[in-house]
């Protein structure tokens, strides 16, 4: 009799197992792949997040920093640096098995659940394997098409969006061109958009859309990084669902708890899932350690659901209003570092959208003084000016 089972070893399952390790509990992790296993997924993720949420360094497993953010849109490109280094780049094999490892937990991998039950003091699982388990209770952290949803008959009207990743090699011009940080590409396809992201050795390229058309995605992607000069020619195309947040769902029963993708908590804006994972395990973790549980499902409503409910309206403006947002919005570096604050849980979706709107007079006013300064002075007075302004502020 295990006090937990987990279902799944990516960010929701390592960290709950983790803080319930830590607190004593005999936990076993069951993983239908072999780790290390590839994940696709962008991988950036906020520094400060994690030094929060965890009392150990993820340094080993970082791949780069990011020194800057670039969006592409109607045939102009603006890139934002960034004043401090807070987001970092991973890759999902290293950054999974870093964090199961800190665990106290027994781990089995190529161990696929089959069946769920569910009884008044216990659950029973069932693996692919024959093997017959019992934990006191049962965390289905194995992604958007969770096999312990279905068993335990939760999170039945799941929307998910479609995306397509590939993990690209690229010549050293073309890799020094990227090195500073992510690319995000709008107007190629609707509602959805493009990333270019820097790792150690090479590009993570990708495209996601709500109800895409057959083919779309793999023909986009194809098309716009053969633009950038980034081949796709005999490079796997891996496609994998995202859990769009739409509306709050049943994810929790007496004993079982669904966590990360399988609890659709994927950001219905950007797509985000890796801090929504950490933060869903960590709280299914503390509510099975104060014996709890029905506290579950409010206490992730209160923490991600009703910020994403917000998300939901930002992306109906964004997507509706594309062309003004992304004019008004891409080039203003404050936009930008309240979207960074979100990444790293200081700020909600109501106070981005307050700094963003509240800000561009700011903006405008700061790029006419500087426009100033470069017609008087020329460009090296210019961004002496920007760097003044910026520091200040």
């Amino acid at each position: 009799m295990y006090d937990v089972i987990i279902a799944g070893a990516g960010p929701a399952g390592g960290t709950a197992a983790y803080f319930l390790g830590e607190a004593g509990r005999r936990v076993l992790v069951l993983e239908k792949e072999i780790l290390p296993r590839y994940k696709a997924c962008g991988g950036g993720l906020s520094i400060r997040f994690l030094e929060t949420t965890f009392p150990f360094s993820f340094e080993s497993v970082i791949e780069r920093d990011v020194k800057a953010i670039t969006y592409a849109f109607g045939g102009r490109t603006v890139t934002v640096p960034l004043r401090r280094r807070s987001i970092r780049m991973v890759m999902r094999d290293r950054f999974d098995a870093h964090l199961l490892a800190q665990a106290k937990a027994e781990v089995r991998t190529g161990a696929a659940i089959r069946k769920v039950a569910e009884l008044p003091d216990r659950v029973t699982v069932e693996t692919n394997h024959g093997d017959a388990l019992e934990g006191r209770y049962l965390i289905g952290a194995d992604g958007a098409n969770s096999v312990v949803a279905r068993s335990a008959g939760l999170r039945r009207g799941k929307t998910l969006a479609a995306a397509i990743e590939a993990e690209a090699p690229a010549p050293p011009d073309i890799m020094r061109h990227f090195a500073d940080g992510p690319v995000f590409i709008f107007g190629e396809i609707y509602p959805g958009y493009l990333w270019i992201f820097p790792k150690a050795d090479h590009l993570s390229v990708g495209i996601a859309a709500l109800h895409p058309k057959h083919g779309e995605l793999q023909a986009t992607l194809r098309r716009v990084m053969a633009r950038y000069g980034i081949s796709l020619e005999n490079i796997p195309l891996r496609g994998h669902p995202i859990p769009i947040y739409t509306r709050r769902e049943p994810i929790s029963s007496a004993r079982v708890l669904l966590a990360g993708d399988a609890a659709g908590l994927a950001d219905p804006f950007s797509g985000e899932g890796i801090r929504l994972a950490i933060t869903s395990g960590r709280l299914a973790a503390e509510a099975i350690l104060a014996g709890r549980a029905e506290r579950y499902e409010r206490a992730v409503f209160w923490r991600i659901g009703l910020n994403h409910t917000f998300g939901l309206a930002v992306a109906a403006l964004f997507y509706n209003l594309q062309d003004l947002c992304l004019t008004l919005g891409a080039p203003n570096p404050y936009t930008t570092e309240a979207l960074l604050d979100l990444l790293s849980g200081r700020a909600s979706y109501p106070a981005v959208m307050l700094r963003a709107i509240g800000t561009v007079p700011i903006y405008a006013l700061t790029e006419g003084v500087k426009r100033t300064a470069g017609l008087l002075d020329g460009e090296p007075r210019r961004k002496r000016v920007r760097a003044a302004i910026r520091s200040v502020q």
